[in-house]
């Protein structure tokens, strides 16, 4: 197997630099990594104070944890402040990390056949191949779960947890991107389906101690530099400067659809707040609708400043009322609404380039072709046909895969409760189900949230269909 792992390295490398060389690209949050990993060079620390300044104001860690950006600023110290480094370093570690999946799934199975479905799932899905192109946490995120899930499999094998090697793994993975903290939710189940309830609650909390030490160290850092928010808001400034939580909260009580995020929170963020577009179904009447009209108009006077605490309070006191209205509507329906459209959205690019161009598709042509406008999707495939097509081969190939994962759940059901598959099934459902329950609570979420789940969920739909082919011959 030494020479299929040697093999596969560059299988895995080979896609994924020709991305990074043909299509780069930095992404959205780019200039928050990087001005932390600046800061981090010049001596300020972990920071979003202009590295241009004497102004060194200490933050929580930029956008997610201090993960990143210390990685990218490690890079950048070897290789001369160069992004294309980080890209390719990022590719590596992916890579290695899927070896690692590999000879996990070997040391299950003790089968060639296997390895090597998973280990080219690996490399080639769709969803995962395009994310080192950008300087941003997708490729090291995939890569720590990724690393995780193989410490998962090798346990399995063992029948035995590994704390250790399980606890890095955490550690890795959170201090890359908080929302990773729902990774501790499969391995609190490994550990009781491993060692029962009692003894796996023991070995769990050694597990939590060794993870929250390293956030208990940096909590203690956050508190001597004398930070007031000690965990990061819904939605971070890049100037460090406070988030609009009332208006976020506003946000939660209409927003639906990836597709309408762009128009009420990119204005935000950037502090552009003359391009903020709120659509008629976000208001329950009119009198909200000329209350909201007028603090948005209010807030356009003030553009490029700090969005103003008592407009932020006015937004947070209607938001209370309408949620104090229609509890169910704000706690049930949306959130199950947003939950179905997280894993049912046909057009998310999933890293590739072919997001439609702003002039090619307006926010309101983009969302009503999400709904199923199938006029504004024929004239758009038409003008953009590399750009449908990607698209398409990718929604298609996320929609076999949803539905190979009904089947693989329908099949965990009638497998023996001693199967180390059908512990892997349970632990696949319980990830999908806490991540997916968190970003349904909000109105800031996107398709790709969903990223960290996807290695979960072509393994176990692989690992099902292949035992299903084995038994029938």
């Amino acid at each position: 197997m030494h020479t299929t792992y040697i093999i596969f390295f560059f299988i895995i490398i080979f896609p994924r630099l020709i991305f990074v060389f043909i299509f780069p690209e930095n992404g959205g949050d780019y200039e928050i990594y990087t001005t932390v990993a600046k800061n981090i060079l010049n001596g300020c620390g972990i920071s979003l104070s202009d590295p241009q300044t004497k102004e060194c104001i200490p933050h929580f860690g930029g956008n997610h944890g201090p993960g990143y950006p210390l990685f990218i600023a490690t890079v950048w110290s070897l290789f001369n402040n160069s992004d294309y480094a980080v890209k390719i370093v990022q590719t590596i570690l992916y890579a290695i990390s899927c070896i690692y999946l590999m000879k996990s799934i070997y040391k299950l199975t003790n089968t060639k056949n296997i390895t090597v479905i998973i280990g080219l799932a690996l490399a080639l899905s769709p969803l995962l191949i395009a994310w080192p192109r950008y300087l941003q946490t997708e490729t090291l995120s995939l890569a720590a779960s990724i690393y995780l899930i193989a410490e998962i499999i090798f346990s399995l094998s063992n029948k035995k947890i590994k704390i250790l090697s399980i606890s890095l793994a955490l550690i890795l993975a959170t201090w890359i991107r908080l929302d990773n903290i729902f990774l501790t939710v499969p391995v609190a189940i490994l550990v009781i389906y491993l060692h029962g309830f009692k003894k796996g609650i023991f070995k769990g909390l050694i597990i939590a101690l060794i993870l929250s030490s390293t956030w208990g160290l940096w909590t203690a850092r956050n508190i001597y530099v004398g930070l007031t928010n000690l965990i990061p808001t819904d939605l971070i400034m890049p100037d460090g400067s406070r988030s609009p939580s009332g208006y976020l909260k506003w946000t939660k009580t209409w927003i639906t659809h990836e597709y309408e995020r762009p128009g009420a929170l990119w204005g935000i963020n950037r502090k552009n707040y003359i391009n903020i577009n709120i659509p008629e179904r976000a208001y329950n009447s009119e009198e909200e609708k000329l209350a909201i009209e007028n603090l948005i108009s209010n807030l356009k006077k003030l553009n490029k400043e700090d969005f103003p605490i008592e407009i932020d309070n006015q937004f947070k006191e209607i938001a209370n009322n309408k949620i104090k209205d229609n509890p169910i509507q704000y706690w049930l329906i949306y959130p199950s609404t947003r939950a179905i459209r997280i894993w049912t959205n046909p057009f998310s690019s999933f890293g590739w380039p072919n997001e439609m161009p702003d002039q090619g598709l307006s926010q309101n042509e983009r969302l009503a072709a999400a709904k199923g406008n199938i006029d504004i999707l024929m004239e758009k495939a038409y003008y953009y046909p590399f750009h449908a097509i990607s698209k398409g081969f990718n929604g298609s190939y996320r929609f076999i895969i949803m539905i190979l994962l009904a089947y693989s759940i329908y099949k965990i059901f009638k497998r023996n409760r001693s199967d180390p598959i059908y512990a892997f099934g349970i632990i696949t459902l319980s990830y999908l189900i806490a991540r997916t329950v968190f970003f349904s609570l909000n109105s800031n979420f996107e398709t790709r949230y969903m990223l960290t789940a996807m290695p979960f969920i072509e393994i176990f739909v692989f690992l099902t269909l292949y035992t299903r082919f084995y038994k029938n011959n």
